[in-house]
């Protein structure tokens, strides 16, 4: 079976996180567990190209990236829709409207859609109407890293660490709500407690999500406890998971919540949002809150840092949970599919 993964031009299957993780990891997987098979990364139009089945590990309803009409049989994979669902939030114009549209009827022309959660699964039905026995659910997973004491400390000089901090990984869009987090920390009454923002987008361009966190920031009374480290190098990362006193995912939606199993990983226990696919991803090992209520987010982080006996429960529960991703099955569960499709139960 010779596979095709398209990956964003010049790019490089794009390692650095998010989209590129999956796109990597997805491809060691691959090569690792169906080794008779053959694999080729490609970053032109799929149809210069001659194979069995073609894998677009990513989908922006923004961006022209599927072809008109596939002449190779296609699987694609849609992380989420939260620029649709929730579209007065993130706005386009005109012309990304359009082009939701055309890439909508491009999307109903594959073979098969791979998403990362059920939560997702049910919003691309609802969106699309692309039938649900041509979607499929395949979770992502953590990256597996050791992490010893050394090390981590190393780290937390380099990177000026407090010895107690909440910490946040991930981007800056609307649905994260990263200023909602830091109200929240605002009105802790915790000393010596700090708040880690790590996000490339943070270091990143003037936008207005950017702008709006600063502000945040600058008019918070602990502005001199809460730190940016923007992007991390991603071998640093798990040693910041380790050090870290909580990981708090205060997002309004997910559709799937990654850094949930990153710090489970580590050892570090999670507060999470229990909105989306994040009670989906998290289990039973996590304590949840709704931020849709007031001080709901500043009162469960509160109750959870009073607990030390509650934080050693949750650490060892998310030891075993997070057991239950692995890259390994993410390949063979992505393989099974190209199956499917190559044999033609899925047209």
């Amino acid at each position: 079976m010779q596979i095709t993964l398209v990956g964003k031009r010049n790019d490089s299957l794009n390692r650095a996180r998010g989209v590129g993780i999956y796109a990597s990891h997805l491809y060691e997987a691959l090569v690792k567990n169906f080794s008779s098979d053959e694999y080729h990364v490609k970053y032109e139009a799929p149809y210069r190209v001659t194979s069995d089945l073609v894998h677009y590990p990513f989908f922006d309803p923004f961006f022209l990236t599927l072809p008109i009409r596939p002449k190779l049989k296609t699987v694609v994979t849609v992380h989420d829709l939260i620029p649709i669902l929730f579209s007065e939030h993130f706005l386009v114009g005109v012309r990304g409207k359009l082009k939701w549209k055309m890439q909508l009827a491009r999307l109903k022309r594959v073979n098969a859609v791979i998403t990362d959660s059920t939560c997702s699964k049910e919003d691309i039905i609802r969106l699309t109407g692309i039938d649900e026995s041509k979607i499929f659910v395949v979770p992502l997973a953590p990256t597996q890293t050791r992490v010893t004491v050394t090390i981590s400390e190393k780290v937390r000089a380099q990177y000026q660490l407090p010895r107690k901090y909440l910490l946040y990984v991930g981007d800056i869009n609307w649905n994260k709500n990263v200023i909602g987090l830091i109200n929240a920390f605002n009105k802790l009454e915790k000393k010596g407690l700090g708040l880690v923002l790590v996000g490339k987008a943070l270091a990143g361009p003037d936008i207005p999500e950017k702008r709006a966190i600063m502000q945040a920031i600058q008019d918070s009374p602990k502005k001199d406890q809460i730190k940016l480290l923007g992007f991390v190098p991603s071998h640093h990362l798990p040693m910041i998971y380790k050090l870290a006193t909580l990981y708090v995912q205060p997002s309004w939606y997910e559709g799937f919540g990654l850094p949930i199993l990153e710090a489970m990983t580590q050892g570090c226990p999670v507060v999470s949002s229990s909105e989306g696919s994040l009670r989906e991803v998290g289990g039973d090992a996590v304590v949840y809150f709704d931020p849709h209520k007031g001080v709901a987010m500043k009162n469960t982080i509160h109750q959870t840092l009073s607990d030390l006996k509650l934080r050693k429960s949750m650490q060892l529960a998310g030891y075993k949970w997070v057991k239950n991703f692995s890259w390994d099955k993410v390949g063979r569960d992505t393989h099974l599919i190209y199956e499917k499709v190559i044999s033609q139960q899925l047209n």
